[in-house]
């Protein structure tokens, strides 16, 4: 898990496991490896040309909706994409101590303690990194943390071997992504709030001096999630001040490592590399379980420069992947999160 620090006037992450200090950087020369496919997105897309609040509210009807459209054409784009969210076709846990295998991806899955080990099937090229699996390919993952390991490939499936925490049974799943599943094929776009700008609110954003661990509950309720509080958004309706605790952004990425310089031994890492400069809000409000997903739903922006965050736009909230599919693992909304009233802006629970 990173956590970070003001150093030196700067951030510094501090990789809690090993006491790495690590400074923000775009460097990707730190890792061991990198993933194969890259998506630094976990659910929600930033509006992609930043403006002012008062930018925003001179906007012509017209120009906002033109801006939002290409927010709105951007996020189903990346959630339809190959595979993308709705390509999910099953998951399937591993029992700790067992051999097993899963339908529709030959080879098998041996899981003991933190190591998995992936058996291949004589006769059938599986591939992991670009390179075919001809032997048995053993996975240590220590980190406690949520982490989506690695990507095995097969007649163009991928099979995405991922480690989950809070469960005394469930730690480790595989889960099939497919171009061709019935989820992605079926899709007929999401379902919306009539648009408005007074959904459009003043707001700031207060970094924290120094990130703080938060457990959140999972829509698997023996699993949970380890979250990191990286601020405070506050912002202002109908003439009262609210605050929305703002996380770390997430990657869907497989396969972020580094090398321990202690131990030299390859290390996993959670899925918040490379997202500097993006954040999410999970939240809930009156509407939830009713005209919009009960565990809430996810605003993402860019606090690459923290001061000119100055809005927040409630036509974004979107969605999270586990209302479009049952293979996911999303957190939960975190208490601190509920607003008192209800937000008739983004997206529904309409099918």
């Amino acid at each position: 898990m990173l956590n970070a620090k003001l150093k030196n006037g700067k951030y510094v992450l501090v990789d809690q496991t090993f006491n790495w200090e690590i400074e923000w950087r775009k460097n990707m020369s730190e890792y061991e490896q990198v993933p194969t496919s890259i998506d630094h997105e976990f659910g929600g897309t930033a509006i992609p040309k930043r403006l002012s609040y008062q930018e925003i509210k001179s906007l012509t009807e017209d120009e906002y909706e033109q801006l939002w459209y290409q927010w709105h054409k951007r996020r189903e784009d990346k959630l339809s994409s190959e595979y993308g969210w709705l390509s999910l076709r099953s998951i399937d846990w591993l029992k700790n101590g067992k051999t097993q295998a899963i339908k529709g991806f030959p080879g098998q899955w041996q899981q003991s303690g933190n190591t998995v080990t992936y058996i291949p099937e004589a006769g059938q090229d599986v591939t992991n990194r670009g390179q075919i699996i001809s032997e048995p390919k053993e996975i240590v993952v220590d980190t406690e943390a949520d982490i989506n390991v690695e990507d095995f490939s097969y007649q163009g499936v991928r099979a995405q071997l991922i480690k989950r925490i809070g469960s005394s049974e469930r730690k480790f799943a595989v889960r099939q992504r497919d171009p061709q599943s019935s989820a992605r094929r079926d899709f007929k776009g999401t379902k919306y709030f009539k648009l408005s700008k007074d959904w459009v609110l003043p707001a700031r954003y207060v970094p924290l001096d120094r990130w703080k661990n938060v457990t959140t509950k999972a829509v698997l309720s023996d699993l949970s999630h380890k979250e990191t509080a990286i601020g405070n958004l506050y912002f202002t309706y109908n003439s009262k001040e609210y605050k929305l605790v703002v996380f770390q952004g997430h990657n869907d990425d497989s396969g972020w490592t580094r090398k321990d310089p202690k131990t030299n031994k390859i290390v996993y890492l959670d899925n918040r590399q490379e997202t500097e400069g993006k954040a999410n809000i999970l939240f809930k409000d009156a509407t939830s379980a009713k005209e919009t997903y009960g565990g809430g739903r996810l605003l993402a922006f860019d606090i690459s420069h923290p001061e000119k965050v100055d809005y927040i736009d409630f036509n974004t909230a979107n969605n999270l992947p586990c209302f479009f599919t049952e293979f996911c693992t999303c957190p939960v909304s975190p208490n601190e999160n509920k607003l008192p009233f209800a937000v008739n802006a983004g997206e529904t629970s309409e099918r």
